[in-house]
């Protein structure tokens, strides 16, 4: 299922209640994502399928933070890859063992909004997640850096412009 289909069978009181529950501190920042939902009601999904751009999907994991002592919902972006298959990680990653053959997970929270919805929904994260929670937390992920695409890609293109500075 693609993440645009999902999207459509929920409306906005739906995802509101469930956004609440699973991120109690955003209640300040409500209008802004109801109003990223019916953006995205708007905008057409873009799915870029390549030999040198495998189709991205978006993946939800139960995650450990030993700093806090308790489990969060990560939303990344998987496309196959396997460690052992990057280019630019050290040595060790690379070998056919357990962490080796560990999927990639790629951040997508600069991801833009057309692509997020065109991306499948990973099978695993369907059957361990409800929709509504699903939705949920890619909202949050997808809007870390602002509710609009162009605050979004202004965070990108500053962050992009230190790290150049940083490099150079």
């Amino acid at each position: 299922m693609k993440f645009k289909e999902l999207l459509y069978k929920y409306n906005w009181d739906d995802i509101h209640s469930t956004l609440l529950q699973l991120y109690p501190d955003q209640g300040r920042n409500i209008e802004g994502y109801r109003q990223v939902f019916e953006t995205l009601q708007t905008i057409a999904p873009v799915r870029e399928v390549s030999a040198t751009s495998p189709t991205m999907r978006v993946c939800i994991e139960s995650v450990f933070d030993e700093d806090e002592g308790e489990y969060y919902a990560s939303v990344s972006g998987k496309d196959g890859t396997l460690m052992k298959e990057q280019k630019d990680i050290p040595p060790e990653f690379l070998k056919d063992d357990d962490i080796g053959n560990q999927e990639v997970s790629y951040g997508i929270e600069f991801t833009d909004w057309a692509e997020w919805l065109g991306m499948e929904i990973d099978p695993e994260t369907l059957s361990n997640y409800s929709e509504v929670d699903i939705l949920g937390h890619c909202l949050w992920e997808m809007t870390f850096y602002g509710y609009t695409r162009e605050d979004v890609k202004r965070a990108m293109d500053e962050i992009e412009q230190i790290s150049n500075q940083t490099f150079l």
